[in-house]
């Protein structure tokens, strides 16, 4: 474990390193070219992310380098040869998403460190545990978890904890949202995320931005956090400039170390950083996250999804072309304003230095957009940043080493430069002594002292050295040097690997002699449920082999099992920590089935934990993506199917050395989301009202997407869903081939609609009599998506 909390930065680009290293970021996280999670951050090519790697480590920095995308089978092969040279280099961890992904750096490189990306969403200690046991260093929690949540976690599971403190926050639970790629064909989950929730919704009579969250600022609460045992403090924005990466690793920094120092009362330099930074990016304002509320529109920034600024006075008077503005804050020649307008916003350039309580007169535009009394923010504090430039991120940060000078008569002089445990040594020329001018003690440590412009500051100077020597200056500052560069070359050559041929991710695929198909272990036709509605019209269909139950409804389990029906209890979308004690008894309620569905890593930790064995689904959202992926559950569970990725083509899922069941109906899950729509937006809470069965509410955005969301009160999760169902319905022919290998999802549709789609699917494409005898029946699926089945995402 680290000795000290972590101070984790983002990094775009190779300024973003520099002002992170500059503002004392003990670590930085960054993607390469490839497979990373920013795919529009500026990132690194192979030679610059090789240069950073070594200068990080010259200051004791760490680098971990995100591939935490969903990788294909053509994509995973390349991997092993696109890490090969960040191995040796001396890389730090790799964050990781995708278990193939896990599976074939574990197999080539079994000493570099993985930490859990919070793509994975894990809520709970039987997620943590699970991805220690399959040996990951460190994980990073869902957002979404409390305080307490964390610190229970923690207290049980031996591994890593690393949590954000500060920056954007997502809507949904990090990688179970597939909003952008239904959306807008641009995949979150792999790299290319459209940001759907800072898009504007209407629901009912209101429009707002109703997915967007604040920004987190968690500096007022350091101290717990850092109680708490959490390891590492990860700042978001990989995207973002230069200044925001060095003013939040400073800040955090500076008040960590007061903390651990012994200063317990940070309130006041926390309140005075926390303007700071609201003055440099924040969205709505800050917000502390889920730290210590469960969700509420106080954490919205339903108003504007952007840089908010800061407000700095109100337009007092306007005298065409002018606009005097009385003054709530300083402001500085080239900040940037905004007049919150009655028909926009309208941005100015100021061109003067005004102080509170004073006005100031700009020359305006765009008349028709203000009045007196609007509100003016400041979204560019120039002096601000200039400040940041040239305090922070063109200050360079000093290695502060020990020296040790030796110059006898007779011998050579030496020099020996240490830091910590870590020792150079270097000799020079031959000590003689003087005819006439000798060369002090003072002068030579003073040659010694000069570290120029190198990363190094020499600090404390021990010495023995004769009186009456004679050394050439130039020999001093030749052994100054090159011990200088010994001691970068140490730095660097310390956390560098050992060079090994590179292997193949075929070394660690399994040779699978013979595809494994769906209908091996479920034969036939399977159905989910998600209401009882929907289970008392599926039992009538008897050509349904497997029928899926959702644990809300789990007591119609049995009466299932009674009418023949092999029925699978399909565990939540979220398994909580702080819901642990409530599922006290779902390993009897499994028990009681002829499987399990799991939806996400803490399910799958929990069953093996239990000693589960047997047969074991897994949902679309564990996104089985290549086959190295496949043969990862494979080991983990003893009996498992999937249910097909609904990002890959047929084709993509016919590569696949597993044949996984295709879901040919149903309406697709594009978030799974703490923060609730009803409450924040209609009527409160519903106080555990809408366990699955209440209403579901219609959301539609700017160019008429429609989305719906059900909220899931006991677990305190809403589930949103694409407006169109994706179908295959209208298939004809070419469904005979699927079928004994296909899967129809009943989510948000009423009564009416369950039974005409499976009259449909048994009269026209079955050609099973109907339960009610008609003869003929039309698809009732009218408006539909292909889903990702033919076009696919990059």
């Amino acid at each position: 474990m680290l000795s000290k909390t972590e101070i984790l930065a983002p990094a775009g680009n190779m300024d973003a390193v520099r002002a992170a290293v500059n503002g004392h970021a003990d670590a930085v996280y960054l993607g390469g070219s490839l497979f990373s999670a920013r795919a529009f951050a500026g990132n690194f090519d192979e030679k610059e992310l090789l240069e950073t790697i070594d200068y990080c480590h010259t200051f004791d920095v760490k680098v971990y380098m995100a591939v935490n995308t969903l990788l294909k089978n053509d994509e995973i092969k390349r991997l092993p040869d696109y890490l090969e040279p960040f191995y040796r280099e001396g890389v730090d961890g790799i964050i990781v998403q995708d278990m193939g992904v896990a599976g074939a750096i574990s197999g080539c490189f079994p000493d570099l460190p993985l930490h859990g990306s919070t793509q994975l969403s894990v809520s709970s200690e039987y997620g943590a545990a699970f991805l220690k046991s399959i040996g990951m260093t460190r994980f990073v929690p869902s957002r979404e978890l409390s305080l307490d949540e964390i610190r229970s976690i923690k207290s049980k599971i031996d591994i890593e904890v690393e949590t954000f403190v500060h920056g954007a926050m997502c809507y949904c639970y990090s990688g179970r949202c597939l909003m952008s790629s239904y959306a807008g064909g641009r995949s979150g989950n792999r790299g290319r995320c459209a940001q759907p929730c800072r898009k504007r919704y209407q629901l009912e009579d209101q429009r707002a931005y109703m997915l967007s969250l604040k920004d987190m600022c968690m500096l007022s609460d350091i101290g717990r956090l850092i109680d708490a045992g959490i390891d590492s403090f990860k700042i978001e924005g990989r995207m973002k400039k230069p200044e925001y990466v060095a003013a939040t690793s400073y800040v955090y920094s500076e008040l960590r170390d007061e903390y651990l120092s012994g200063c317990k009362n940070l309130s006041r330099q926390a309140a005075k950083y926390e303007n700071m930074l609201r003055d440099i990016y924040n969205r709505g304002g800050f917000c502390s996250g889920y730290y210590f509320t469960g969700n509420g529109r106080q954490m919205m920034a339903d108003d504007r999804p952007n840089h908010t600024g800061v407000k700095v006075g109100k337009v007092s008077e306007i005298q065409k072309p002018y606009i005097n503005i009385k003054l709530s804050t300083d402001v500085h020649p080239g900040d940037i304003i905004e007049i919150r307008g009655r028909q926009g916003d309208v941005e100015l350039t100021c061109g003067a230095e005004g102080s509170a309580g004073k006005s100031v007169r700009l020359k305006g535009k765009l008349f028709q957009n203000i009045a007196v009394g609007s509100q003016v923010y400041r979204t560019r504090n120039n002096a601000l940043l200039n400040d940041i430039q040239k305090n922070i991120i063109e200050r360079d940060r000093k290695v502060q080493l020990k020296a040790d000078v030796r110059a006898k008569i007779g011998e050579k002089m030496s020099l020996s430069l240490s830091l910590g445990s870590m020792k150079v040594y270097a000799e020079g020329s031959e000590c003689i002594a003087a005819l006439n001018k000798p060369v002090t003690e003072s002068q030579i440590i003073e040659k010694i002292r000069k570290t120029g412009g190198t990363q190094f500051e020499i600090t404390d100077v021990t010495s023995d050295i004769d009186e009456g020597i004679f050394a050439q200056i130039s020999a001093i500052n030749n052994l100054r040097r090159q011990s200088l560069e010994d001691m970068k070359d140490l730095l660097i050559n310390c956390k560098k690997r050992n060079p090994r041929d590179a292997r193949n991710t075929e070394d660690i695929y399994r040779n699978v002699s013979e595809r494994k198909k769906w209908s091996d272990r479920h034969p036939g036709i399977t159905v989910l449920a998600s209401t009882a509605e929907h289970v008392n019209i599926i039992k009538n269909y008897k050509w349904v082999s497997n029928v899926i139950v959702d644990y809300n409804i789990k007591q119609y389990g049995g009466e299932l099992k009674e009418q023949g029906f092999k029925v699978f209890i399909a565990l939540p979308e979220v398994l909580r920590q702080r819901k642990l004690k409530t599922y006290s008894d779902m390993t009897a309620a499994i028990n009681e089935f002829d499987g399990v569905m799991i939806r996400n890593m803490d399910e799958l930790g929990y069953i093996t934990e239990n000693g589960y064995s047997g047969p074991v689904i897994a949902d679309a959202g564990l996104y089985v993506y290549n086959d190295i992926a496949c043969d990862f559950y494979r080991e983990h569970t003893e009996d498992v199917s999937f249910v097909a990725s609904q990002e890959l083509t047929l084709d993509e899922i016919k590569n696949l050395s597993v044949e996984p069941a295709l879901k040919i109906y149903g309406h697709q899950k594009v978030m799974v989301t703490a923060n609730c729509i009803s409450s924040n937006y209609k009527h409160g809470c519903a106080d555990k009202k809408m366990d699955g069965t209440g209403d579901v509410l219609r959301l539609t955005d700017d160019i008429g997407n429609v989305f719906y969301v059900r909220n899931y009160c006991s677990d305190c999760y809403n589930v949103i869903y694409n407006g169109v169902p994706t179908s295959l319905l209208d298939e004809g022919d070419e469904l005979n081939d699927i079928m004994d290998d296909c899967y129809i999802e009943f989510t948000i549709e009423n009564a009416d609609m369950v039974k005409n789609i499976m009259d449909h699917i048994g009269k026209n494409i079955l050609g099973q009599e109907l339960p009610d005898g008609r003869d003929t029946v039309k698809n009732p699926v009218k408006d539909y998506t292909r889903g990702h089945y033919y076009k696919g995402i990059d």
